[in-house]
């Protein structure tokens, strides 16, 4: 119809006074109930209301005309349908009552006080009762009527308003509501994920044709208007069914125009590149089907659970099929791969994302509760079979994070990981439900590449990037791409031992480098390691990422594992690792290494740098087991590492005087201060004078002033003169005229006089 609703009420103004009373009624819901409620209710109702004017068509003759009481029992349902969403009531006889309630359904009860107090009469009331709740309860009255005294207004078409009013809102929430705002959709038992305000609805109501223009931006767009299409038409056959014949409606058909032109450009914080193949080669099978089930399940159920087998291409869904789609609709989407610290993983890319200064000092929770203010949130959460490997701490604290925000509207999960783990991820999430889980099927492999078999295409789509006809399909030519991409790298010793760090064909999962975890890999200078990882990285073979300000990098793909360990022949340093795994086994059980391992670590010592804890053991097991320690312990000086003396220290209570002496020297050589504790307590129960002197010497080099003062007070107890005299000599050669204050000091608590008499001695010379 051509007039608006309120203006026909108006003309038609009779002793109830129902337009009077209409603008008293959108008043008050102005004033008191729409900012009540956390969502564009006064927009929602402006749609709402002009797409039913779309659908009433004018009326030929007076028959076809609409009665005064029609209108506002309409006009009525329309403001008032969503009262429910009002955070509190302050209606006095109701409110404690409504702001108890819980309900899961749209709608409240207006009763006749409320109506009475809203100026409504209490038909209108009943009316606006059954318009509202004609979705859930099928018993709406074929006609009723609104009494007040002696006036009265019929309303005869309920039917035909209860399908008009539910197909009306119907079109709404399909192509009117934001996913940020599912309270307002009277009908959420699908989740049609369009944008909203981009359809085009023209309604010829005397043709009886509605007209809906679509654009779709993105291929998913095209999948879910065939859904949209099913469930609208079904809706309109029912409409039409009820109306035509009635008030004027005589509806024929809804003419669907879609059309689609999709293009994106690749956002870098929101969507990684995917190598091994080429940006401009595209990706080297399409999988817009698999992106769509992914999506409808993530729409539907607001999570989603991809889990696949290595090298199922995975990440390539995500980051070439699904993440372009939700980007060019959604503003607030967010990729993270997992690595060690998942939350302040996914609040640093939230922070990249909008340029966020300081984002480390924010709560993720309270981030996120603030841009959902903004809209939906999408989180992409790849890699999480890591999770079983990390801390204990880290992983709650993402457990905590994704059921929380699981509870709060807008926020959306796409949680991925490997199927052969499943079992240990999925199971830490305790809200998500088994319809959400997807398994990515495998395409058909050879022993290193995979191979798609008939891969189908979209013919003449414009969305649909180009196959990759460079990708390698087999092991030989996967073989060939590592060979190509390495000839442009300088080829030597240490490019092999680098890449060994990343390609470990045992290992469960891919792990990420920064250049000082490489060179503590490899004792590889970081001058070496900064241009052969930013080659690698350009060849395709690694790729970087950025976390927290620094540079990280991993392999670009799993499938390259087996070409990088044939082609670099990668092998020879799994002795290497497995020196690293025995080092880790030895350290916990608190033991010394055996020759076998102490001949691997002799052997690979200069190609990696070993920790606190290993070089520690290791220096003690040399003693332990009768070998020369001082080649290990030059090349630790070298790299400057600290050295944990406690395996040493234990060395102390040893029978044979030769390893306690060789325990003391390193010691000596360490000069570690929290050695001086154990060695004045050992110099008490050693009883061979060369290593009592050590133990002075060693202490003494500390250059502690207390330290030395405790050496004196030691041999005073266990009562060696001659060896205070030798500890005297020794102190005035190691300090020479600096000695001055610490004689003195000693002097004044000593009670022998020979040692006295030495002390002066020392000072006058």
């Amino acid at each position: 119809m051509k007039a608006k609703l309120e203006e026909v009420l108006k003309e038609k103004e009779r002793e109830l006074k129902l337009y009077r009373r209409f603008l008293e009624l959108r008043s008050y819901c102005e004033r008191k109930i729409f900012p009540g409620i956390d969502a564009p209710i006064r927009e929602h109702v402006e749609t709402l209301e002009g797409i039913i004017e779309k659908l009433i068509p004018d009326p030929k003759d007076r028959t076809e005309e609409m009665f005064s009481g029609e209108i506002f029992a309409l006009l009525g349902t329309i403001y008032l349908h969503d009262v429910s969403l009002m955070k509190e009531f302050d209606w006095p006889l109701n409110g404690n009552i409504l702001n108890a309630r819980d309900m899961d359904v749209k709608g409240a009860f207006m009763n006749y006080e409320i109506a009475r107090r809203l100026d409504i009469p209490e038909g209108a009331v009943e009316a606006v009762n059954a318009l509202s709740y004609a979705h859930l309860v099928k018993k709406v009255p074929l006609e009723t009527e609104i009494t007040d005294n002696a006036s009265k207004a019929i309303i005869r078409n309920m039917k035909v308003f209860e399908y008009l009013f539910n197909f009306a809102h119907l079109l709404v929430d399909v192509f009117f509501t934001d996913l940020s705002h599912k309270s307002l959709k009277r009908y959420s038992d699908h989740e049609l994920a369009l944008r909203p305000g981009e359809a085009v609805l023209d309604v010829d109501s005397r043709e009886g044709i509605i007209s809906i223009q679509y654009n779709c931006r993105v291929p998913y767009e095209t999948h879910m208007l065939e859904s949209v299409k099913r469930y609208v038409e079904s809706m309109f056959v029912r409409f039409k069914n009820h109306v035509n014949g009635k008030l004027g409606f005589q509806y024929r058909e809804i003419v669907w125009v879609i059309t689609s032109n999709f293009y994106y450009e690749r956002d870098v914080f929101r969507i990684p590149k995917v190598l091994p193949y080429f940006e401009f080669e595209g990706v080297p099978v399409q999988r817009w089907d698999e992106a769509s089930v992914v999506l409808d399940k993530l729409f539907n159920e607001r999570s989603v659970v991809v889990a696949g087998e290595v090298s199922a291409g995975k990440t390539t869904l995500l980051t070439y099929f699904v993440l372009p789609q939700l980007t060019t609709v959604h503003e607030n989407v967010y990729y993270c791969e997992l690595w060690s610290q998942p939350t302040k993983e996914l609040r640093d890319v939230m922070g990249k994302r909008h340029k966020i200064p300081r984002v480390d000092d924010l709560d993720i929770t309270s981030l996120c509760k603030t841009l959902l203010r903004r809209g939906p949130c999408f989180f992409v959460i790849d890699g999480l079979e890591r999770i079983v490997f990390m801390e204990q701490g880290e992983r709650e604290k993402l457990i905590r994070f994704v059921e929380f925000m699981l509870g709060e509207p807008g926020a959306y999960f796409v949680l991925c990981g490997e199927k052969e783990t499943f079992f240990d991820w999925y199971r830490v999430f305790q809200g998500m439900q088994i319809s959400s889980l997807y398994e990515l099927k495998v395409f058909e492999r050879t022993s290193y590449g995979r191979v798609p078999e008939n891969p189908r295409r979209i013919e003449g789509s414009t969305h649909t990037p180009p196959l990759g006809e460079n990708f390698p399909k087999s092991a030989a030519e996967t073989d060939g791409f590592v060979r190509e991409a390495l000839q442009r790298i300088e080829y030597d010793g240490d490019l092999a031992l680098i890449m060994s760090v990343f390609v470990d064909a045992a290992g469960p999962i891919m792990k990420r480098y920064d250049v000082d975890d490489i060179y503590r890999e490899t004792a590889v200078p970081h001058e070496r390691i900064i241009p052969l990882v930013a080659s690698l990285r350009d060849s395709g073979i690694l790729r970087e990422i950025e976390y927290q300000g620094n540079s990280y990098f991993a392999l670009a793909n799993r499938v390259l594992r087996e070409p990088l360990w044939s082609v670099l022949d990668l092998g020879q340093f799994e002795e290497k690792k497995m020196l690293r795994n025995s080092l880790g086994n030895f350290i916990v059980n608190e033991t010394f290494l055996d020759d076998e391992t102490l001949d691997l670590a002799e052997r690979w010592h200069n190609r990696f740098v070993m920790t606190k804890e290993e070089m520690g053991i290791t220096l003690a097991s040399l003693i332990a087991r009768g070998r020369d320690w001082k080649v290990l312990f030059d090349a630790a000086n070298r790299s400057e590492p600290s050295i944990d003396i406690q395996p040493i220290l234990k060395l102390l209570y040893s029978e044979d005087a030769q390893k306690r002496k060789n325990a003391i020297s390193l010691l000596v050589e360490i000069n570690d201060k929290d050695m001086i504790n154990p060695l004045l307590l050992h110099l008490k129960e050693e009883d061979v004078l060369e290593i009592k002197n050590l133990v002075i010497q060693g202490i003494g080099q500390t250059g502690k002033k207390r330290a030395i003062i405790a050496i004196m007070n030691t041999l005073r107890e266990i009562g060696d003169r001659d060896l205070k005299l030798r500890a005297l000599d020794f102190l005035q050669s190691l300090f020479g005229d600096n000695s001055h204050n610490i004689l003195t000091e000693i002097k004044e608590i000593e009670e022998d006089p020979v040692i006295t008499k030495r002390i002066d001695e020392l000072l006058r010379a």
